[in-house]
This record gives structure tokens, C-alpha cells and sequence, in this order.
């Protein structure tokens, strides 16, 4: 049965291109032509009843002269279809990839189908620092230098101490201003080691760091202790990042020589992945109401700009300086959040909150030394 025709002009259904030119397409139709009217008149109406462009049967005197061109059009389409998009994030995925290929980063883990989207914006940055805790025979080092490029600050923290083998000379960080060392520099400390951490990782790069990458131990207490002593020294707009979050999902197990317990229903700290989702509430506190800048759980938890999570991976982004349009920081908002019935409640539950993530806390105290 056919279809109640539209008035000239509105398009019934998209083209095949779907997209907004279609409106234009039967409006060039609906014109009268100088030539070949009937033709014109018979093209309009079937493109009406079967939805689909027939440009291909329109002859030039039937159509006045678009703006639009047809390599404009198609440049238009693919960008409004993400095809470059997406083409420029796959060959930022296999960059990463051809350069760590020698890591069980990719070729065990498919990391670079996380690390090629995210870590993409900081090549080419000007005082890049990178931390990556996990060093053994220095493939990630010499990777990392080849993909944030020569000038790049590259610490890392090895895991069996003066023992390792690094495939490059081992600098440490008390050679940095000799230039045979390179920008590659070497720590041998325990990542649970809160206070080495401080006097010796810490102090040596008081600037911080763009990207920190836990690589290291992968027991998942370490994963924590190490986060929240770190943290505070990833520089704005940063992104820490812990790998291998796989142990805790183990309930008992062993890994590089370390016993321990976690499991996917522990209550954190057993299990990391619990603990760095507590960290969302942070993110939330302006919407607890008068009492939720109280919420805190550890210092400079109130940077924490994002938290997200991937294959065997999560991570966490600190928030940017600067302001907006509107002159305003990401710390001044909310601006006046809804205050709904019962946030007296919510003040409650805060406090209830910190007093378990206090005691939950103190299960850390066996991984430190």
C-alpha cells in the first residue's frame, strides 16, 4: 500500500547515508527543474515512498548546485561516523604494542588496548616524568624511553633489589646530572615500605610524576600502601595506574613469594579492587551534604579527579588546574547541590563509613616492614 506522500521538502525517512543531508536530498528533488520536470517529479516521489537517495537518477539540470560537494560529504560522514576517530586510536594501540612486544604487557596481557588510548596524550610532553614500580630486566625501562621519547624521566623501582639484571646500565638517581646516565633511574626498595618510599623514591623527584604504574609485587595490600603514599605526587592531570589486579581474586595464593589472602566477595583492604571503590565516594563527597568535606579516607584523596577500571587493570586520574569557561576550578563545584529529605542521614552514615574504613585499615599493618 502506498504510503500518504509528505509535503515537499520533509524528509520522510534518512538516506541511506542516515545522516542530515537527507532533508537537503528532497529539497532538491521538490525544486521545479527547467529541464526534464516529469523526470524530476518522478524521482521526487519514489525517493518519498521507498525512503532511499536516488541522486544517481536526478540529472544535473534537474538539481540547482549544492554547497555541499561530494568530497565534502563523504569527509563529513566518516568524521560524524567516528571513522578517523577510531582509525587514529587503533594506530595508537599498535604503536604501543610493537614497542612493548618484548613485555608480557601485550602479548600476555593486551595491555595496549588500555595503554595506547590513555597514555597516547602525554607523548611529546615537555618534563615528562613516569614512576613504574616493577623493574627486572629493564625491557619496560627501555620501552617507556622509546615511546615518551629521550627526554622523558624514567624511574623505576626493581623488585629484586641489587640482584636484577637490567638490560641497560642501571643508573641510579644520584647520577642524574651526568649525562652518560641517561634519563633512566633506579631504585632498590620495597614498595610496602612507606618511609623508603618517602626519603629515597620520593624526594629524589619532589616535582612528582605525569604517570605512576604499579607493576610490582601485585599483592593487592601492596597495591594500596603504595597508592596512598604516592598519590599526592602525581602531578596534575596525571594517571596512576595499578596492573595485574587479578590477585584479588584469588582467596588464597601465593605471588614472588608472598602468601596472602584476598578473594572476590574479601571486604577491603583484602581485596583492592573493593578498597580503590571506596575511593568513588571521595569523588561524591559535595553531594553528602554540609558535612562531606569531612569525607576523607587518606591526604590528598581530594585530587582524585577519576577512577575507572579495565582489563586486569584500574587506574585513576587526578584532577587539571585551571578554570573553565566561567572562571571556575574543578574543586568550586557542585554548585548548590540538591539537598533532599534525610540528609541528616547521610551525615550518619558518613561517620559510620570512616570509623569501618579505619579499622578496615589496620589489616594493612601486617604488609608493612
Amino acid at each position: 500500500m502506498l504510503r500518504k506522500r509528505e509535503p515537499i521538502g520533509r524528509q520522510m525517512n534518512p538516506g541511506p547515508s542516515g545522516d542530515r543531508y537527507g532533508v537537503k536530498e528532497n529539497n532538491m528533488r521538490g525544486n521545479i527543474c527547467t529541464k526534464s520536470a516529469l523526470l524530476c517529479l518522478i524521482s521526487y516521489l519514489i525517493g518519498c515512498f521507498s525512503g532511499n537517495s536516488l541522486s544517481s537518477f536526478t540529472t544535473p539540470s534537474c538539481s540547482p548546485k549544492s554547497s555541499i560537494t561530494e568530497d565534502k560529504y563523504q569527509q563529513e560522514k566518516k568524521s560524524h561516523d567516528g571513522q578517523y576517530d577510531h582509525d587514529a586510536v587503533m594506530s595508537n594501540i599498535n604503536v604501543f604494542q610493537k614497542l612493548f612486544e618484548s613485555t608480557d604487557k601485550t602479548w600476555r596481557h593486551g595491555y595496549h588496548w588500555f595503554y595506547g588510548r590513555h597514555l597516547h596524550r602525554y607523548r611529546g610532553k615537555k618534563n615528562l616524568a613516569i614512576l613504574e614500580i616493577g623493574s627486572h630486566r629493564g625491557d619496560s625501562a627501555l620501552a617507556w624511553k622509546e615511546y615518551f621519547g629521550s627526554n622523558a624521566n624514567i624511574d623505576m623501582i626493581t623488585y629484586g633489589g641489587n640482584n636484577d639484571s637490567h638490560k641497560f646500565d642501571n643508573p641510579t638517581i644520584n647520577c642524574a646530572n651526568d649525562e652518560s646516565c641517561g634519563r633512566i633511574h633506579t631504585f632498590y626498595c620495597d614498595q610496602s615500605d612507606a618511609e623508603r618510599l618517602e626519603k629515597e623514591v620520593i624526594a629524589a623527584r619532589p616535582d612528582g610524576w605525569d604517570v605512576v604504574i604499579d607493576d610490582g609485587s601485585h599483592v593487592p595490600a601492596h597495591n594500596i600502601i603504595s597508592f596512598e603514599v604516592l598519590w599526592k605526587h602525581v602531578r596534575p592531570g596525571g594517571v596512576y595506574v595499578v596492573e595485574d589486579i587479578e590477585t584479588s581474586y584469588y582467596p588464597k595464593s601465593t605471588v614472588y613469594g608472598y602468601n596472602f589472602e584476598a578473594g572476590i566477595s574479601a571486604a577491603p583492604p583484602l581485596n583492592a579492587l573493593s578498597r580503590f571503590r571506596q575511593y568513588v565516594d571521595v569523588i561524591n563527597r559535595g553531594y553528602m551534604g554540609p558535612s562531606g568535606h569531612a569525607f576523607s579516607l587518606f591526604e590528598g584523596d581530594d585530587t582524585i579527579m577519576e577512577i575507572g577500571f579495565a582489563r586486569n587493570v584500574m587506574f585513576v586520574r587526578k584532577a587539571l588546574k585551571g578554570t573553565d569557561s566561567g572562571g571556575k576550578s574543578y574543586d568550586d563545584y557542585p554548585q548548590k547541590p540538591a539537598i533532599l529529605p534525610g540528609i541528616n542521614l547521610v551525615h550518619d552514615t558518613i561517620k559510620e563509613t570512616l570509623a569501618i574504613f579505619r579499622e578496615q585499615s589496620k589489616l594493612l599493618d601486617k604488609w608493612r616492614p
